[in-house]
């Protein structure tokens, strides 16, 4: 039997196969997280889904300053909205150039509010590719119990700077061990493209081991080894620590910022701790 569509009838389904790619084309991917979660409690998430546009203040506060965070970063933190903003269920933070040449960007910290020994620590995010950006997903101590950095221990869950890496974002954590606060364990996993498309990235951070995880994927570990006459000297990992989310402008993997740079985003589609 032979259809034959009005001109009216196509037109409308037409229409409608639009909005529907349209729809689905809008929606966030399927987020990938690895099986063990299943078995975890959720003990903190922020989902950004409140109705302000200021993020949670029971869970953020911000570090500000323009001081060069100790590597000679070009930003200036600041609480300002235009830094750091939720809408449409998404966190942003936004880096960008003013009239005068200088960039402002935020620096969120979850530290006295929400911070946590061990779980599983979930980010999902994109983040700015351009060059000059330096993006990151971090943990730091909620108390300096073994003195100043790097004796407290750090976990960078994700950092990512185009001009040092290309397209890999890393995993790292820093300790004494570490000559001169570098880092004990570090290792990069391709993402292209990481600011167009939803990623997954996480830690699994046991008093055993702490295991990167990205997409769902396992990609870097760093075991504690136990030292009998210096513990802490290799795993500082014992203590509460705290979310960091920011980006930085330039810096020691930032690099050069190409003159034309005016905005770099970055968006977190949620933060979960289980354990």
């Amino acid at each position: 039997m032979k259809i034959v569509l009005s001109f009216k009838s196509a037109a409308f389904y037409f229409a409608a196969l639009c909005a529907a790619a349209l729809f689905l084309c809008s929606c966030k991917e399927e987020s990938v997280s690895p099986e063990f979660v299943k078995d975890m409690k959720l003990v903190w998430a922020d989902e950004f889904e409140q109705s302000s546009d200021e993020p949670n203040p029971e869970y953020w506060d911000y570090n500000t300053g323009a001081h060069g965070w100790g590597n000679n970063e070009r930003q200036n933190y600041t609480r300002d909205r235009s830094n750091s903003y939720v809408s449409d269920g998404t966190l942003k933070i936004v880096a960008q150039k003013g009239d005068d040449g200088k960039w402002t960007s935020a620096r969120l910290v979850s530290r006295w509010k929400k911070a946590y020994t061990y779980g599983y620590i979930e980010f999902r995010a994109k983040v700015p590719t351009q060059k000059g950006s330096w993006p990151a997903l971090w943990l730091m101590p909620n108390r300096d119990s073994y003195g100043n950095w790097p004796r407290s221990g750090e976990i960078d869950v994700m950092e990512y700077a185009q001009s040092f890496w290309g397209t890999k974002a890393y995993g790292t954590c820093h300790c004494l061990a570490g000559s001169g606060g570098n880092a004990l364990a570090n290792a990069g996993v391709d993402v292209n493209p990481a600011d167009k498309k939803w990623h997954n990235y996480g830690v699994l951070w046991t008093p055993e081991k702490i295991t990167w995880i990205y997409d769902g994927k396992e990609f870097l570990s760093y075991e504690n080894p136990h030292d009998e006459n210096y513990p802490q000297k290799y795993w500082p990992f014992d203590r509460d620590f705290y979310v960091i989310m920011n980006v930085a402008m330039g810096g020691t993997l930032g690099g050069d910022i190409p003159k034309n740079a005016q905005k770099c985003l970055m968006e977190v589609d949620y933060i979960r701790w289980y354990q």
